[in-house]
């Protein structure tokens, strides 16, 4: 059963740790700072992922790899 998604649009969450050092290392290619707290603005039920906003970054994570604030 997968578990219901839109509960998390609109809420702040922050990244696992292995998640977030790894798009951390991205952005930083970019010159980018981020903060591990993100604003979910959209989910993609059929595949389980959240699609965030963290400054002016946009990310796609699996559900699990967010915890909620």
């Amino acid at each position: 059963m997968k578990p219901n998604l839109q509960p998390y649009v609109g809420r702040i969450v922050r990244l696992k740790n292995e998640a977030f050092l790894e798009i951390k290392r991205r952005a930083r290619a970019h010159g980018l700072v981020l903060e591990n707290n993100f604003l979910v603005a959209e989910v993609r039920q059929k595949v389980r992922q959240l699609i965030c906003y963290g400054s002016r970054y946009r990310v796609v994570v699996h559900f699990a790899d967010v915890v909620l604030v």
